[in-house]
């Protein structure tokens, strides 16, 4: 069984979770903002935040811990006009998740996304999140067949809470735990899978899938994740309003923009 999005023929479509299933607007990045706020006394908006996302690949922004971090020391460091361009030249070292400072942070910040105790505990994980696609859309995809997979920076638990407790996703639409590819995941040597932009994560998952590479899309919304498909070699729908600037693009390569993932099933597919 297929899908036909744009007149091309997939068999399988991958995923990303956040802010592309999941609107982590006052989720994630409320949690940025007041670990922010705690470390420097200095208030964040969307902008900076997306200017880091945008600009700060190479830290691993896929990682909103990293995205913290690195926002705490453009505030200490540098003037805001200065950030762009420290971020595309790398001028901040390198961040060191063993550092005492980097786990104070990620502390933190943990605290207010999942709670005290984590899962249920209050915390925005449970309070904040709102799914982004109307009820029929994976019913719809379901009936056609075609199979449905994750590839997500969040951490193992965190995604199997979103995508299972909270959701209902897991089981129902996706087959099972081994198609979702988090952070933690390992492969068949039991090493740990490299996070997004790597395209390691979207290889496994396509491996796992049993699913040839052009039999297969990634759907996700941000650079990260653009590069991670291009990289893999498989094609790339991008929904949301994130800017991406796209190069160096592979023979067969193909991109499209959507709004929102519910345009895939309104205005994009047919059962093939």
């Amino acid at each position: 069984m297929s899908i036909k999005i744009n007149n091309i023929i997939y068999k399988a479509l991958i995923f990303d979770v956040d802010d592309t299933l999941i609107d982590t607007s006052k989720s994630y990045d409320e949690a940025i903002k007041k670990t922010v706020t705690h470390f420097t006394l200095s208030n964040v908006t969307d902008e900076p935040i997306n200017l880091v996302r945008t600009h700060g690949i190479a830290y691993g922004v896929n990682n909103d811990w990293n995205v913290t971090w690195i926002l705490i020391q453009l505030l200490k460091q540098f003037s805001i006009e200065q950030w762009e361009a420290v971020l595309t030249n790398q001028v901040i070292d390198e961040i060191n998740p063993q550092s005492i400072e980097y786990i104070n942070i990620k502390e933190y910040f943990q605290t207010i996304y999942l709670g005290k105790p984590p899962f249920n505990g209050q915390g925005l994980i449970d309070t904040a999140e709102q799914k982004m696609y109307h009820d029929h859309f994976f019913p719809t995809i379901k009936q056609l067949g075609v199979k449905i997979a994750v590839v997500t920076s969040r951490p193992t638990d965190e995604a199997l809470h979103t995508l299972n407790n909270v959701n209902q996703l897991l089981g129902k639409f996706i087959d099972s735990e081994d198609v979702i590819i988090s952070m933690g995941s390992q492969n068949e040597q039991g090493q740990l899978i490299a996070e997004k932009p790597s395209p390691k994560p979207i290889l496994e998952c396509v491996n796992r899938l049993k699913a040839g590479l052009k039999a297969c899309v990634y759907i996700g919304n941000s650079t990260s994740d653009y590069l991670a498909a291009r990289d893999a070699g498989v094609d790339f729908i991008q929904v949301g309003t994130s800017t991406i600037d796209r190069c160096n693009e592979p023979n067969g390569f193909n991109y499209l923009k959507l709004d929102s993932v519910n345009e895939l099933i309104i205005d994009y597919c047919t059962k093939s």
